[in-house]
């Protein structure tokens, strides 16, 4: 019994597929069945049932995947113990992230960890949060921030600051003398209203606040839905219409006046930023040293 046996063993069970195994790994279906066949003869026993392309833990697989995952993350705890011992850490890490974690978390958490460890590569792609939830589970990327919670059994999601969504409307018209940081809903219902995408935190958010309110979403004056935040700002600006946005995304221009903020003050809009990691991932020196940092990090700032 080797690394590589268990490394290719944690993987099919990971993905459920030897194909997606093969290819995480960069080995061919042949090298990868032969580890397999070779785990189970050490042992002594099948660790897969396998019908058509059906595949999925004996209770013996069972048992030995616990052990798998806790001796390859031995294994990197150790690699990674020496490495900041000797101060050399290097890599590339692959993040996903919803628009607004993106633009206001990522670039000084990124900075502060380069600081410390200045050999790491990063690869950052933004999704919305659903697509960031996939992203995770696929395994096609190492971490994810995103700005709402979701529960899935695969996933480990810390919470991290909080934020909160207000309406932002152009400085001109019907709310160019109105006074004060906030409005009822009833002030604003029958406005048009500019949303972000399907599978936006942001969205969902707004949604799920007007819904705890028994207000039927269906009658909403939905004249757009647009996937950026600062074409949203412009359009809102233009006066295309109003549109509900994460309070630290609209700061500047509100501050410079370019537009006018109010928290929607009998709707609860609040929402809280989350760093979600793969449960069972066997983490590298790298993917290990970023998520303890993240949680320092956060605390502090």
């Amino acid at each position: 019994m080797d690394f590589r046996q268990l490394e290719s063993f944690v993987a099919i069970v990971k993905h459920n597929s030897f194909t997606r195994a093969a290819e995480e790994l960069y080995l061919t279906q042949p090298t990868l069945t032969g580890h397999i066949q070779s785990l189970e003869s050490d042992l002594e026993t099948v660790l897969f049932n396998r019908c058509g392309k059906t595949i999925t833990l004996t209770e013996a697989g069972e048992i030995m995947y616990n052990h798998a995952v806790n001796i390859l993350n031995m294994r990197e705890q150790a690699l990674y113990s020496v490495a900041r011992y000797e101060g050399r850490l290097e890599g590339e890490l692959a993040i996903a992230s919803s628009t607004v974690p993106q633009k206001y978390l990522l670039p000084g958490l990124l900075t502060a960890f380069s600081n410390k460890y200045p050999d790491i590569r990063y690869v950052i792609k933004q999704f919305d949060s659903r697509g960031v939830i996939d992203a995770i589970i696929s395994g096609s990327m190492d971490f994810g921030f995103v700005g709402t919670g979701m529960s899935f059994p695969e996933l480990e999601m810390l919470q991290l600051c909080e934020d909160s969504l207000i309406l932002i409307t152009s400085g001109k018209g019907k709310f160019e003398s109105l006074e004060g940081d906030s409005v009822v809903w009833n002030y604003i219902k029958d406005e048009r209203f500019i949303l972000r995408e399907e599978g936006s935190g942001t969205r969902e958010i707004f949604i799920n606040g007007l819904k705890q309110k028994g207000i039927d979403v269906e009658n909403l004056n939905v004249v757009a839905n647009i996937e950026n935040p600062d074409t949203i700002k412009q359009c809102v600006n233009e006066g295309l219409g109003v549109a509900v946005v994460s309070e630290r995304s609209a700061k500047l221009e509100i501050q410079l006046g370019i537009l006018k903020g109010f928290r929607i003050s009998d709707l609860d809009l609040r929402r809280k930023f989350y760093f979600i990691s793969h449960r069972n991932r066997v983490l590298s020196p790298v993917t290990r040293a970023f998520r303890e940092f993240t949680g320092q990090y956060i605390t502090v700032v």
